[in-house]
């Protein structure tokens, strides 16, 4: 009788586990854009060189650079964005990519977009297209706004 409770007991608790495991709330990223910024912005996670993201409370902070390039050691595989503009245009192009080993863990990533107007934006798509870079349908991003 014994051995008939053990593989329920088993399975009662993997459950369990995996439920707890689900639960992470995937971490929110406000993302600072400045006044005046206009053109690509890219973030690569993951580079021990880099400064860690500052946080508020559960949420990490991510400040848009002038030059449109931010480094850092924090490794966001999953995120949620709110984006604060302060420039002229929208948020076009989003896209979060994760880097990972053979077996999945993640190593790296990037999260990449575009700040300005639809027009600029399909002129810098127009751009990558013409140089072997890939199209992305227009979408703006403006949650948080």
């Amino acid at each position: 009788m014994k051995r008939k409770i053990w593989p329920s007991l088993l399975c009662a608790v993997f459950l369990i586990a995996a439920g707890a495991c689900s639960r992470h709330p995937v971490p929110q990223v406000i993302v600072e854009i400045p006044a005046g910024f206009s053109g690509n912005f890219i973030l690569e996670m993951g580079v021990k060189e880099g400064p860690p993201l500052e946080q508020r409370g559960d949420a990490y902070v991510l400040p848009v650079s002038r030059s449109g390039k931010v480094i850092t050691s924090t490794l966001l595989p999953k995120c949620e964005p709110t984006f604060r503009n302060s420039s002229v245009g929208g948020v076009w192009g989003y896209s979060h990519s994760v880097f990972m080993t053979g077996d999945g863990i993640p190593v790296g990533g990037k999260i990449e977009f575009f700040v300005g107007t639809r027009k600029e934006y399909e002129a810098e798509q127009g751009k990558k297209n013409h140089s072997g870079g890939f199209s992305a349908p227009a979408e703006s991003i403006t949650p948080g706004m």
